[in-house]
């Protein structure tokens, strides 16, 4: 999406097995930055990373602007867009859902784009998304970016991984706890477990719906449902939408 912001909450200070240096202030930017759209949100969508890297191998690039512009532009946990239309992949099917709770519009069919347009997102819309990872990848198997090791001060995926794992999963954890919101939906089924892991779904009683590409934590009001770039069936909206409704939620 290219929606990158910030937020510098708790001092993040690992060294990964191996790496020769400490991980950079930009790091932990990004690292306590969760994602996009309203920061009093009563729904969460969770996806997994951001699809495009912040550098590239192939070209040469300067690094100190891009260093510049995460310390400049990404301050917040989590901040309303900017965009008039957000309109770019995974902003269709969470405008479906989201228009389909809204209680400004009566048929998301017909009017999931005027919705998209008007309120996904933005500032008193009460839905947001957070990604899970914080850098992002031009496909989930990409290779490490030599360039990542300067900017951020990471030598691999694997050690990238630990650390998030460590740290960002429990300032996920500690913003859900703070926010409370009325429902989350996390999309991405390669990474259901993990999903499981950030909202300790694990001793969890769960729903399986694989007709409708789903699984329910009832309890917790969490849904899990396949990545939404990879197509988005109207029966699946469908269901999500009805089981937000049967917990009362409700959006601008």
């Amino acid at each position: 999406m290219g929606i990158y912001k910030k937020i510098i909450n708790s001092k993040l200070s690992y060294t990964p097995k191996g790496a020769g240096q400490m991980t950079t202030k930009e790091f932990e930017i990004l690292m306590n930055h969760l994602g996009w759209g309203d920061p009093d949100a009563i729904l969460w969508t969770v996806g997994i990373e951001e699809a495009e890297t912040w550098c590239t191998d192939e070209k040469s690039q300067d690094l100190s602007r891009v260093k510049e512009r995460i310390r400049r532009e990404f301050a917040k946990k989590v901040e309303p867009v900017s965009e008039e239309d957000p309109n770019f992949p995974i902003a269709y099917p969470i405008a479906k859902i989201a228009c389909g709770v809204s209680a400004s519009y009566h048929n998301w069919k017909k009017e999931w784009k005027d919705y998209r347009r008007d309120k996904l997102w933005k500032e008193g819309s009460k839905i947001c998304n957070i990604n899970i990872y914080p850098l992002g990848k031009d496909s989930l198997n990409s290779s490490f970016p030599k360039c990542y090791r300067e900017l951020f001060g990471i030598d691999n995926w694997e050690d990238y991984k630990k650390i998030v794992k460590e740290q960002r999963f429990q300032v996920i954890q500690n913003f859900y706890k703070e926010k409370q919101p009325q429902a989350v939906i996390c999309y991405g089924k390669s990474h259901w477990s993990e999903f499981e892991e950030v909202f300790k779904l694990h001793k969890e009683k769960s729903e399986d719906h694989g007709d409708k590409l789903t699984k329910i934590y009832p309890e917790k009001r969490i849904i899990l449902t396949r990545h939404f770039s990879v197509g988005f069936r109207d029966n699946t909206c469908e269901f999500i939408v009805e089981k937000l409704k049967e917990w009362n939620v409700e959006i601008p």
